[in-house]
């Protein structure tokens, strides 16, 4: 690894030093972003960072790649149906794919001073994607050309147009690309593929020098030329670099997938949300995730360095188990790993961005209709489909470690046995009839019923299909153990979301308050301030007379002591409301305390119950056994 710290060190040198000149430039030339109303920047900006990265990308490249001859450039035909990419060496394509990736900073560039039509735009990309796919890039799991080339030509201007709408806020997308290229380089060295990590230790570093001029608040944006010359060398470079191991291809894959993740996941919820709205995907916005997390209470340094995390934690977690472990232990554990984002994501589309959205009337008979009507059932279905699958192999795994075909043989013959038994005695049981944002302990016990049931069905059915030989019975204890885990916590992962921002959001410009009654009153009154963002109180404590609460706490908001504290209290977290929530006293109970508040300029209300059940019953002419009065 130490051969690649020289070339990386001089593309950070180059592009620290070279791009205060291009911030000089821009703003003498008049190359400046102004704000919009659509962007997220608040005041003029130069523009044209992305010169400084291909610069020092292609000096660092060109001095220090392995040999200056370039080798023979095959035909395009005979490229991509005859020469099978997977033996073509990386030295012979990576000074060609140089030209390509100069063509998509050329493309970045011009939209940059003279904006293109998004039409041209994307065409000029697709060729660009084009040449480098008859270089050999391409992404050869099948070999069927009809097959490999359009998911190469997907993969190339997909990466690279996530990549260049990730770029919406200060550090964002050249933090991300630094991870991207720092763990690529990582794993083409261990591949054997030396030329595509240098590649990719120099595209490191020209983006790390940029990122402290990037960074809140930005002195610099990499603009198109930028962004997408960025997107299009990870992008290849992902490929390239999985070449010379060919026996663990589809493993390799899962790095870039995972390493890229960010740009993947913002890509896939701006698209959907927008597609929702009836807003055209092509239109800028402040709906990115990373908006949505400064929408949500985070700060813009807060909200980058938590999407940065998550492209460290899943590009981490993708390079550890790929080299410590085999094809289907990586799948199981990302598979583990994704589902907190989706539910993340699930989460974030919850937050309003659109200030024009209209609800769109859905036909119900059409299959789209039906679609979109059981979209949370469909999607809550899916996850206990990965989760349970995963389990079981997991299970397997634990059991007998070490023995790879003993694992598939037997989870192979018996998963669609049990993973179907699972889903229909889920079904049985209600699991999809919830509202997850709302699970409960109730919910967690139907669960924990449910994986216990769902277990015996499944080992009914096996001992029944294979008289249970050669299965462990230990695999189907550590089964139930994980499907609880993983069912169990899928459906607390929107409540813990939700907690986590509330805690955000609750010192941010929102009315300090006091609950006076720390029992079923005071706990629905502050779920509901929590769960209803119209309500704009922060609860900073309960107030109750039994002094035996004192310091107990409640969703995680602590007793404060008696209602003698209140003024001491006042001073201390400068409350302004006090809610009274003791549902079983009578009217005229709080009185003096009501009297108080108000001479300490607070306003002071009760919270009464909806409803008198035993007078409402008295009414109606029923008894309160339940039966009628004559």
């Amino acid at each position: 690894m130490l051969q690649y710290l020289l070339p990386f060190g001089a593309a950070l040198a180059i592009s620290l030093g070279l791009t205060p000149l291009v911030i000089f430039a821009a703003r003498r030339l008049g190359f400046m972003v102004q704000p919009r109303e659509d962007r997220w920047h608040s005041k003029p900006t130069a523009l044209l960072g992305g010169v400084g990265i291909f610069i020092s990308f292609g000096v660092v490249f060109w001095a220090f790649f392995p040999g200056w001859r370039l080798a023979p450039l095959p035909g395009f035909w005979e490229m991509i149906f005859l020469t099978d990419p997977l033996k073509v060496p990386a030295a012979s394509v990576l000074p060609w794919l140089f030209a390509c990736l100069a063509a998509m900073f050329v493309i970045g560039l011009v939209d940059d001073l003279r904006p293109l039509r998004p039409q041209l735009k994307f065409v000029l990309q697709l060729l660009v994607a084009v040449a480098a796919v008859a270089l050999g890039v391409q992404v050869k799991i099948i070999p069927w050309p009809i097959v490999t080339i359009p998911l190469t030509l997907f993969w190339l201007v997909g990466i690279t147009n996530a990549v260049n709408i990730l770029d919406n806020m200060d550090g964002l997308a050249p933090g991300t690309a630094f991870i991207a290229a720092s763990f690529l380089t990582l794993f083409a060295h261990w591949g054997a593929s030396y030329e595509a990590a240098l590649a990719a230790a120099v595209l490191a570093g020209a983006v790390l020098g940029f990122l402290p001029y990037n960074f809140n608040p930005a002195k610099a944006f990499m603009g198109d030329g930028g962004s997408l010359f960025l997107g299009f060398a990870l992008a290849s470079l992902a490929i390239v670099g999985t070449w010379q191991n060919v026996t663990h291809l589809v493993l390799s894959l899962l790095v870039p997938l995972a390493v890229l993740v960010v740009p993947i996941f913002d890509t896939a919820l701006v698209s959907f949300e927008r597609t929702r709205a009836g807003r055209s995907i092509a239109r800028g916005g402040r709906d990115h995730s990373s908006h949505r997390l400064v929408f949500l209470g985070l700060s813009e340094r807060r909200a980058v360095v938590v999407l940065l995390a998550i492209s460290l934690l899943f590009g981490l977690g993708a390079l550890l188990l790929v080299t410590f472990a085999g094809l289907f232990a990586t799948l199981t554990v990302l598979a583990v790993m994704a589902v907190p984002l989706l539910f993340f994501g699930v989460f974030l589309s919850g937050v309003r961005v659109y200030s024009d959205q209209k609800q769109r009337r859905i036909n119900r008979r059409s299959p789209l209709g039906q679609l979109i009507l059981h979209k949370k059932q469909l999607l809550q279905i899916s996850v206990d489909l990965l989760l349970v699958t995963a389990a079981y192999f997991a299970a397997y795994q634990l059991r007998f470690e070490g023995q790879s075909q003993t694992v598939w043989h037997l989870f192979s013959r018996s998963a669609p046995l049990v993973i179907g038994a699972k889903l229909v005695t889920f079904t049985v049981f209600g699991l999809y009839r919830g509202q997850w944002r709302y699970a409960s302990i109730h919910d967690l016990i139907r669960i924990a019923q449910a994986v216990g049931v769902a277990t015996l069905v499944a080992l009914g059915l096996v001992i029944l299909a294979f008289h249970f030989a050669g299965f462990s019975r230990a695999v189907f204890v550590i089964d139930l153990v994980l499907t609880l885990m993983f069912v169990g916590g899928s459906r607390v992962l929107i409540r813990v979301y939700m907690e986590y921002f509330h805690r955000l959001r609750q010192n941010r410009h929102r009315e300090a308050v006091l609950i006076m009654g720390a029992g079923d009153g005071g706990e629905m009154l502050l779920r509901e301030l929590k769960n209803n963002d119209t309500f704009q109180f922060n609860v900073v404590g309960f107030i109750d007379d039994e002094p035996q609460k004192k310091g107990q706490t409640i969703h995680g908001v602590s007793v404060l002591g008696p209602r003698e504290d209140i003024p001491l209290l006042v001073e201390k977290h400068g409350v302004r409301r006090v809610f009274i929530a003791i549902l079983s006293e009578p009217p005229g109970a709080f009185a003096d305390l009501i009297e108080s508040c108000r001479e300490m300029g607070l306003a002071c209300c009760r919270i009464q119950p909806i409803l008198d059940l035993e007078a409402t019953l008295r009414e109606s002419g029923v008894e309160a056994t339940g039966s009628e009065s004559d």
